[in-house]
Formats: structure tokens, sequence, C-alpha cells
């Protein structure tokens, strides 16, 4: 009883305090016929506008109401006021019930509102689609290469494959399945993001790599790694393997720093050829790149096989370096130096995913669901002055709800998307449209 009565005297403490700085307003509606539109724009309003760990309190009746009624009416609209404004905020805001209540002191009682601290949770999740799996079937006992369909290279050593018991796989064929995410969109059918601990990340690309010896899974062997030629256009010095684990749903990616990500241009490969046919292929007013020395290539030689063709015309690429199977990236970690947070604001409180699709860089970004507000979702330490597109979706089976927007990170510190019903079709079409860029 007397750590009760303790409480007690602690809670009232606590709400004398908090009082000197709750914000206020008055609201009075027919308790009858309930909240109208107005009435619930004004109470998200309240609520939007509070900050984490603020009070704000309700006046349930008005200076004209408090003329024209005795106190018992007055008692009673006050009741049923803060019973329908208690239960809006709760169904609709996600308010939990110790967070509202009535204080009585004056004289006539108020109704509290507290916001606690926010909780920031993912949103969305990781896909594998069946219908992406490329597999490839060979026997691990000796040097294999295998090429994605996106042209990306894989390069396994002999013995390189053991059972999760430790035997190592001898002259039995395996498969080695990979799942490839080569561009934004690919990210975002998937739900993967590019971040490491809440830190942004910009991609050359990523993947999922699994290996199977009769549907029995399989891991590579302690000290054994293989190598990943993956096909990048842009090249920065800083570029590393990061492995993936799964946090919240999503993946995190974390670097390793002893398997840096080396850019090999084709361009550089083929200024290796002699100076005199540089100057020849110069000599006709062409400038000497892969193109242009294929072209002088298949003049030169006449025809030539379907295999030297693909290797002739190569194109830039990282060569990289792996020591699991399971989730894997090309990255590098992008200085952001003006940052700033982002929220978005749907008009749905149904659980959404929200992205950030950057522009110029190579990088999708997640918001995180908000406790607090349940259509709002945070992003923090987002570049400002980069151009991106906000998308927000859903999908369940052959539906899909998406939301989308062009911005500028730092113009407006909340950004609202209205969403559109679509079929699993159209969402892909309307992703694919809107990430052309």
């Amino acid at each position: 009883m007397k750590t009760y009565l303790l409480l007690g005297a602690f809670f009232c403490t606590m709400l004398s305090v908090n009082a000197q700085n709750a914000t206020k307003s008055t609201i009075s509606f027919n308790h009858v016929k309930g909240l109208n539109d107005i009435h619930q724009q004004a109470l998200d309003s309240v609520y939007y506008n509070m900050s984490d760990l603020n009070y704000h309190f309700f006046t349930l009746v008005s200076k004209e109401e408090k003329q024209l009624y005795q106190q018992a009416k007055l008692l009673r609209l006050i009741k049923a006021r803060a019973l329908s404004v208690m239960a809006y905020y709760q169904s609709n805001q996600g308010v939990e019930v110790q967070n509202l209540f009535i204080k009585y002191s004056g004289q006539y009682p108020t109704l509290w509102l507290h916001k606690p601290v926010s909780q920031l949770a993912a949103s969305g999740n990781i896909v594998l689609d069946d219908n992406e799996r490329q597999c490839f079937p060979f026997n691990p006992s000796t040097d294999n290469v295998i090429t994605s369909k996106n042209g990306n290279r894989f390069f396994f050593p002999p013995n390189a494959f053991e059972t999760l018991n430790g035997k190592t796989i001898v002259n039995q064929n395996i498969d080695v399945c990979v799942w490839e995410f080569v561009d934004k969109k690919s990210l975002i059918y998937s739900g993967l993001t590019t971040d490491a601990n809440g830190k942004m990340l910009e991609t050359a690309g990523s993947f999922f790599i699994e290996a199977k010896l009769n549907g029995e899974e399989l891991k590579l062997s302690q000290g054994e790694s293989y190598t990943v030629e993956m096909k990048s256009p842009k090249s920065f010095p800083d570029m590393f393997t990061y492995y993936g684990g799964t946090k919240d749903g999503l993946i995190d990616w974390a670097v390793n720093k002893d398997e840096p990500a080396t850019f090999n241009s084709a361009l550089a490969s083929i200024s290796e050829e002699p100076q005199e046919i540089i100057q020849q292929i110069q000599s006709e007013g062409l400038e000497f790149n892969n193109v242009n020395y294929d072209a002088w290539r298949d003049n030169e030689y006449g025809e030539i096989d379907e295999e030297y063709v693909e290797s002739a015309q190569a194109v830039d690429f990282y060569e990289m370096s792996a020591g699991k199977l399971g989730w894997i990236n090309c990255d590098r970690f992008y200085e952001v130096e003006d940052k700033t947070t982002l929220a978005v604001r749907i008009d749905s409180d149904k659980s959404m995913v929200v992205r950030i699709v950057f522009k110029d860089i190579n990088s999708v970004m997640p918001c995180y669901s908000n406790s607090n507000n349940k259509n709002q979702y945070t992003a923090s330490g987002i570049p400002k002055g980069e151009k991106v597109m906000l998308l927000a979706y859903s999908v369940k089976d052959d539906n899909a709800v998406l939301g989308y927007k062009e911005i500028t990170i730092g113009e407006n510190d909340i950004e609202d998307i209205t969403l559109n019903n679509l079929t699993k079709t159209r969402f892909k079409s309307a992703v694919s449209e809107l990430l052309s860029f």
C-alpha cells in the first residue's frame, strides 16, 4: 500500500511540474453525434505537433456552455466527450491507455494526453522471388566459373564447399543458386536497402548466393573464398565486400575491411594494344574506346565466334572476394556532411513500406515507422539537397497500393504521400517507370 501511495505522489508531482509547460486547447462537440472531420483533424494536429515526452490537456466545455448549463450536466458532457476523444486517440493514433487520463482539479476535470518517447521500427520485409533464382550445377572438385544473366561472374576454387557438419564435397554435383540485385528497381522489389547500422551506403550491386547438395545446405570450407566480378559503370576507390544479416526484418550490412573491391576498367586493358592500332582507330576520326575497338577487331579479323564477342565486349567491373555465402554487397560508406531528418506522412494508418530512392546516388534508404504516429515514417542522416523519389507501398497477393513523390531533401520537414490501388503487375511496371532515371 505504501508503495502505491509513493507512486501516486510521484505521479501527481510529475503532473504539476509538466503542467507548467503543457500545451492546452478547448474542444466541444455533440457527444451523441460524435467527432466530425473537423474535430478529428484538430485532434490529429495536436498530436502531430507535440514533442516526445510532452503533455497537452483539453478543456471539454466551452465558455458558452458554462453559462448555459448546470454543473451536473457539464460534468456529464465532459465525461462523454473525454471518452470519445480517448477512444479516437487509441484507435486512430495508437495511443496507449496509460497516456490518456482525466485530471480532477479546478472547477472542471480536464483530459490529459501524454506523448511518450517514439519507437522506430523498420518498414518492409525481404523477398527472395523464386522466379529470380538462377541455379548452376557443377562438380565442385574442379575450378568453376558461373556467369549470371546480368553478366556478373563467380569464380570458385576446387573443393571449396562442405556440409554444415564439415564434410568436404568431392566429385558430387552441387547446385549454386544466385539472386542478383543490380539496380534500384530490384532493390525495391526485394525489400533491400543500402544502410549499415543506420549509415548510408552507395552500392555497386548485391546478391544472395546459396549452395546445396541434393537439397542439403552447404557452406564454404574454412579459409576458402571465391571471387566475384561485378559489373559497374562507376569507379570508387573505397569499395569493400559487405556481408548482410537480418535485423528488424531488413538486411543490415557490415563491412569487411580485409576484402577491398578493386575496380577494373575494360578501357585500361585494351589500352595495352600496340600504339599503331590506337593511332589507326584515331586516324579515322574515332575515339579510342571499347565500342570502336570492338568494331576494329570485327573489321580486321572478320567473323569471330560468339564466345570471343562476349569477352571482347567487356565492361568495367569490380573484382571482390567473399569468404561466405548468403547476402553479399559491394559497397562504400557515403559520407554525408549536411544531414537532415525527413518525415513522410501517408494517407493511411495501415502498415506500409517506405523508401527513399536517390536519383544521383546508387542508394535506397529505409524509412522507419513511428510508434507515436501510425501514418508517419522517419529517416535520419539523409543528405540535404539530393533529388529523390519517395515510394510508399504495400503488396499482398495480386493487389498493391502505391504512392510516390519526387522531392529535394531538405525543402520540407514533412512530406505527404497519397496512395493508389494497383494490381501487382501494374505496381512493378509503375516502379520501373518511376525509377528509370
